[in-house]
């Protein structure tokens, strides 16, 4: 997979190299375009309106026969209105093949464009235990822009080059693999099979290209098992025959203030729970997103975490787990929620009763008890924390020292998503 996505980005910057410049309109056969780590993409017919490269120069780019330098001259200079290629074949060099069909650009200029569409993409990855298949639906994105994409693969790194767009929808797709720890011949098969139903992406930037807000969400995630695998096996004791799965996230950067807040970040598990993270971050300057790769790194390491915080809602999983154990040892289920609090009773003492421990040992207990919401907010104690120190801890207990921890009875409800919000 790493070399189709590999393929996918070289095939990404191909197209919208071809946008607006009144010229003439272009129309090339069948072109083969072998990637420098043995990818190969067949482009099966490209039609270009009013684009500015002669036919020759077009055939020249697409077909791979230029070096990075030119290649990277000539996508600055190049426009078309339009870009259409029908199909296109990619081939790994793991030997992974995908076909791409009914690919439409539009005004792209500068390795940007207005609206990029692909119509379905299916592919086969073989393998020994059974070929794995793939298909993905129609997908929109508009308002593309790639600063810095002719300089990247002048270097020889697409991947460099920064990738923005305001709006992006997807229709979903489907993944079956097999599972080799499972027998083909096994009751129910031995294929995993992951479905997503839909995504959808809206944000956008200031001038120098810092995300202002954001929200994505993927909806209808399922992942069904084989029945007599570990896995499938073990989501049955618990009455599961798939997992069902809805993601959401959601952001917000105000450039003025240099504050980062991260409004949520939720995977909602259908009949077992809910959990969401929160947060909002001070000191970040732009650099943490329009800077080179270790200027941007070190933005971040230098910017401070106000709060962070973490809301867990009990859908039904919890009880499903206390039903397990208590009839496993042959204990009532208050039995086995009792062994349970004596256990998260004692959790502050192993770290000399620090109060960060304390605090979380407390709201376990009341979860425990009630299980319905557990939320947990996270903060300096006495002055903000650097996401350095998070990313380097050399000593448990004097970091703990500098935590603050409350549950829901000191969290101010302003502060938390409303349960079940969406985007």
């Amino acid at each position: 997979m790493p070399q189709f996505f590999r393929a996918a980005f070289l095939f990404l910057g191909l197209v919208l190299a071809a946008a607006p410049a009144a010229a003439a309109d272009l129309a090339i056969g069948q072109t083969v375009l072998n990637g420098r780590t043995g990818e190969k993409i067949t482009f099966k017919n490209i039609t270009l309106k009013d684009c500015n490269l002669t036919e020759d120069e077009a055939t020249r780019l697409f077909s791979g026969a230029l070096s990075r330098e030119d290649a990277g001259a000539m996508l600055g200079r190049m426009t078309a209105r339009e870009l259409r290629i029908p199909e296109a074949d990619v081939e790994t060099v793991n030997g992974d093949n995908f076909t791409v069909k009914d690919i439409v650009a539009q005004n792209i200029a500068q390795g940007g464009a207005q609206v990029l569409s692909i119509g379905s993409t299916d592919g086969v990855l073989p393998d020994d235990a059974g070929d794995a298949t793939l298909h993905l639906g129609a997908l929109r994105v508009e308002k593309i822009s790639m600063p810095g994409l002719a300089a990247a693969l002048r270097a020889g790194d697409p991947g460099g080059a920064a990738f923005r767009f305001s709006h992006l929808a997807w229709e979903g797709g489907e993944l079956s693999a097999v599972d080799k720890a499972t027998p083909a011949g096994a009751p129910g098969g031995n294929r995993i099979l992951l479905h997503v139903g839909a995504a959808k992406i809206d944000q956008n930037f200031n001038a120098d290209g810092a995300p202002l807000d954001g929200a994505a969400s993927l909806t209808g995630i399922t992942l069904k098992m084989p029945p007599t695998s570990r896995m499938g096996s073990n989501l049955a004791a618990f009455g599961y025959s798939q997992l069902d799965a809805d993601f959401e996230v959601a952001g917000a950067y105000d450039p003025a203030t240099k504050v980062y807040s991260l409004k949520t970040y939720a995977l909602d598990l259908k009949k077992i729970g809910r959990i969401a993270l929160s947060a909002r971050i001070s000191g970040v300057g732009e650099t943490a997103f329009v800077g080179e790769k270790a200027a941007r790194q070190q933005a971040l390491l230098d910017s401070t975490l106000d709060w962070a915080q973490i809301d867990v809602t009990n859908s039904g999983l919890f009880e499903k787990i206390v039903a397990f154990f208590s009839l496993s040892q042959g204990k009532t289920p208050e039995a086995v929620k009792s062994e349970w609090r004596a256990i998260i009773a004692q959790a502050p003492m192993l770290f000399s009763g620090a109060s960060a421990v304390d605090a979380v040992a407390k709201e376990l207990d009341r979860f425990i008890a009630d299980p319905k919401v557990l939320t947990l907010r996270i903060k300096g104690k006495g002055a903000p924390l650097k996401l350095g120190e998070l990313v380097h801890i050399s000593n448990t207990a004097s970091f703990l020292d500098k935590l603050e921890v409350t549950g829901s009875q000191g969290t101010s409800n302003s502060a938390k998503p409303a349960p079940g919000t969406r985007l």
